[in-house]
């Protein structure tokens, strides 16, 4: 992604157009899909600020738990884990006491950065957006909208 300082525009350094068509002949929505079974693991938010916080440094697990505001323990360890078993990241483990551990993005890992932040900027660009059709949506409630008709 090139983004120029004197302008709103972002000009993508890739056609989104043929990787639409790629993943078209794809079968995302199958369950049985490996690519399908890869998003269930890469696409959710906390794995998203995961990455992004990794590409500061490498960083202790309580450093991970502070910058990631609202991310529970449980979550955190789940997702880390989740990340190393996909080989996203890796873990160091210092022999001290007690144990010293960094986490840190590995090749592939690194490889995803681009993706997400093009994604992150997307989401941070459009937030005016996105609140005024929430706050439209919200203040104009369709009566029975999810019965059949």
């Amino acid at each position: 992604m090139v983004i120029n300082p004197n302008s709103d525009a972002i000009q993508l350094n890739y056609l989104p157009q043929p990787a639409l068509d790629r993943i078209a002949n794809m079968n995302l929505f199958d369950t049985n899909c490996a690519g399908h079974q890869m998003l269930e693991h890469i696409a959710n938010k906390w794995t998203v600020l995961i990455v992004y916080a990794l590409t500061q440094e490498k960083k202790r697990y309580s450093e991970l738990k502070q910058q990631i505001v609202g991310v529970s323990p449980k979550m955190l360890i789940q997702n880390l884990r989740n990340l190393e078993r996909c080989g996203l990241i890796e873990r160091e483990i210092y022999p001290t006491v007690p144990p010293r551990v960094d986490y840190s993005l590995t090749p592939l890992g690194e490889s995803l950065v681009e993706p997400l932040a093009i994604l992150g900027e997307w989401a941070y660009r459009h937030i005016p957006e996105v609140k005024t059709a929430m706050e439209q949506y919200d203040d104009n409630p369709t009566e029975n909208y999810w019965e059949p008709k």
